[in-house]
């Protein structure tokens, strides 16, 4: 294994650990400071490499210190350096192999106490408190941070899983959008190309004739490019369009099924002579819909008011109530509520937001580009 450079404070341990080697010498006066110093250095030392090969900084730092009580008996420091070294083994190993370790060190500690020291029962006792306490701080902290790259993952995946369903819904949504303008197209085309067809047997000109001709046929190639260009987005078993998507020009019969129920619903419409493009007028109709439905079974109101303006960043909706439920917020009859409506409208490149009005009751504004996002 390629050892890298060590770290600033291991280099501080393996110092610290030395210097209680070697102060230990020269209190007891147990052998010459100058033979300790680079004994203790070299059994310290390889703690400064515990975070990268603990196990082998401990067998190290094991037999340097046993060399260092053979010299000039440290007794009462020689467990410092052992317990750092088994600090890093039980931070950065797995449970089992700390316990092995564990009690193996603990029987060469008692080994060596046995053969070396005085008081017996008392330095053992002392020794190998160090050695289990040492263990369990280690495991302690393993345990921990084990515990937050496990939150740290969680909740990297539960983020990447909610923008990954929030990705599927907008694409789900544009996927509708783009079905509900091939219906639309498709259904003009149809028109144009059957109007041209008739107009061409019942026209007695022939230059009227030849270019009726030309609006049938090239009609028909677009009918048919179209719906060549957009059949991967229709399933299997889609009908064939054979209505126009309801859009704001069907407002008033919206408004009007509103009132059948007993909620008094207006609208103001300004589009100031605006051409509002398919996708957003079909997208501005669903918004109101659903808004409108939530107002009628959640919102317990008597009124509803519906506002559509032109502006320079597009198509603005407003539809407020003076009701006292949370009627955005709720369940719509597609099951979409405000996460429906909101989705549309940021499909389109636009937003949506949802909440109590000044006034009273509840409020739904959307606003709708008139240029699509691309």
């Amino acid at each position: 294994m390629q050892l890298s450079r060590p770290r600033p404070w291991e280099f501080l341990i393996a110092l610290a650990a030395t210097a209680s080697l070697v102060g230990d010498a020269a209190y007891r006066g147990s052998g010459s400071v100058g033979v300790a110093i680079p004994l203790a250095l070299i059994a310290c030392l390889p703690l400064a490499w515990s975070s990268q090969a603990p196990l082998t900084a401990l067998l190290a730092t094991t037999a340097g210190t046993l060399v260092c009580l053979a010299v000039f008996k440290p007794y009462h420091t020689a467990i410092i350096p052992l317990a750092a070294a088994l600090y890093a083994v039980a931070s950065l190993g797995d449970r089992r192999r700390s316990l092995i370790v564990g009690a193996a060190t603990a029987v060469f500690v008692v080994a060596v106490i046995v053969v070396i020291a005085d008081n017996v029962a008392i330095n053992t006792a002392v020794r190998l408190g160090v050695v289990f306490g040492a263990l369990a701080i280690g495991d302690i902290v393993r345990s921990r941070r084990e515990l937050r790259e496990a939150r740290r993952e969680r909740d990297l995946r539960i983020a990447q899983e909610r923008e990954q369903e929030s990705l599927r819904r907008v694409a789900d949504e544009r996927l509708r959008i783009a079905r509900d303008l091939h219906d639309t197209v498709a259904h003009a085309l149809v028109a144009i190309n059957v109007r041209a067809g008739v107009a061409a047997h019942l026209h007695a000109k022939e230059t009227s004739d030849e270019a009726l001709k030309d609006i049938m046929a090239a009609s028909a190639e677009a009918l048919e490019d179209l719906r060549s260009t957009l059949s991967l987005l229709r399933e299997a078993d889609d009908p064939a369009p054979t209505a126009p998507t309801l859009d704001l020009a069907s407002l008033t019969q919206l408004l009007d099924r509103a009132k059948a129920t007993g909620l008094d619903a207006d609208a103001n419409v300004q589009l100031n002579g605006q051409t509002i493009p398919t996708a957003v007028e079909q997208a501005g109709f669903r918004i109101i819909q659903e808004a409108l439905t939530n107002v009628m079974r959640h919102a317990a109101a008597s009124r509803a008011h519906v506002t559509l303006r032109v502006e320079s960043d597009g198509l603005h909706i407003d539809v407020t109530d003076d009701g006292t439920g949370a009627s955005a917020g709720a369940a719509s009859a597609g099951g979409h509520g405000l996460r429906g409506m909101t989705e549309r409208a940021a499909a389109l490149g636009g937003d949506l937001s949802a909440g109590p009005a000044e006034a009273g009751g509840w409020t739904v504004h959307a606003r709708l580009p008139l240029i699509s996002k691309r």
